[in-house]
């Protein structure tokens, strides 16, 4: 299989408490293009010695879940960042940060990308993580946080990328307008 030039690499991690996953080493996540703050690399960090921690790719889980505190950093940053919309109040289902959108043609709203090891930057469109969620106009920040203390990268936001998993040479990348 031909991979296009503009593939962003970085290492798979092994687990080797939890063999069966794909995990990568995320370094940071940007909003607007400024790293948030609230996130350190320890925060999603696998520890090898007990297998805990760490972020995995998977295809199976909707949303991209994160650490409680990394989670809160990133949709404070980004709410800060969408301060021009208005918020719809109550949140839908597992999101807690609604807009409402409606009557709306165009919207701003702040980049999103993910930071890998390496130096691989996964710059997310739009329609990866604010996601419409009824048929009145209401979209929502398409993350989550989570207590489980293991990230996921979710199908939502690996849409329109084809993900490319090189086990040779034990590497993942992720080409925009892939697929």
């Amino acid at each position: 299989m031909a991979v296009p030039g503009n593939a962003t690499w970085t290492p798979l991690v092994r687990n080797p408490k939890m063999e069966t996953f794909y995990y990568v080493e995320m370094t940071g996540i940007s909003i607007g293009g400024t790293p948030v703050a609230g996130i350190a690399a320890s925060d999603l960090k696998l520890d090898p010695m007990t297998g805990k921690g760490g972020v995995i790719i998977d295809s199976g889980t909707s949303v991209t879940r994160l650490p409680g505190p990394a989670y809160a950093a990133m949709r404070d940053a980004f709410k800060a960042g969408a301060a021009g919309l208005r918020e719809a109040p109550g949140g839908f289902s597992l999101f807690d940060t609604c807009y409402d959108l409606s009557g709306r043609k165009v919207v701003k709203v702040p980049t999103v990308a993910l930071h890998l090891a390496g130096g691989g930057v996964v710059q997310l469109p739009a329609e990866n993580y604010l996601i419409p969620v009824d048929t009145k106009g209401t979209f929502c920040f398409a993350f989550a946080g989570t207590e489980s203390g293991v990230s996921i990268i979710g199908n939502i936001q690996q849409q329109g990328f084809q993900v490319v998993f090189d086990g040779v040479n034990e590497r993942v990348g992720f080409v925009p307008r892939g697929c």
